[in-house]
């Protein structure tokens, strides 16, 4: 099994939002469980621009240390042609492009999204659990 945990779930914890503890415990969760995860690197600089623009550049940098040690987790570097077929996915899926690329890389990785967003249960095509 393999999880791609979306930008929402990150940032739900770095900056202590309401459903934080959730989603700190389904990280430990695949770090314990030694569960494969991905995250893509959309997701990671979304969540770089978003604490930067929030002055966390101290935490920020926390973060990708201790992400970085983490070996269960990789990070997705999607190609050109897959941020086309992210745009193509857009329209027919009514998805917002960040939400697009998550969900094509999920379902050519046949991994399952961990997220807060609600946006992808309506699509049959991947599998979603929430923290």
């Amino acid at each position: 099994m393999v999880i791609l945990i979306d930008t929402n779930i990150f940032l739900e914890y770095l900056l202590g939002q309401q459903r934080a503890d959730d989603c700190l415990k389904a990280i430990e969760k695949i770090i314990s469980d030694e569960i494969e995860a991905v995250i893509t690197s959309f997701s990671l600089h979304s969540i770089e621009v978003i604490m930067l623009g929030k002055g966390l550049k101290e935490e920020l940098k926390t973060f990708l240390a201790a992400l970085s040690e983490i070996q269960y987790i990789t990070l997705y570097n999607t190609s050109l042609l897959e941020d086309r077929q992210a745009i193509v996915e857009m329209e027919r899926t009514k998805l917002d492009f960040d939400d697009a690329v998550q969900f094509c890389v999920a379902r050519k990785l046949k991994a399952t999204i961990l997220t807060l967003d609600k946006h992808f249960r309506k699509l049959k095509e991947v599998t979603v659990l929430t923290p």
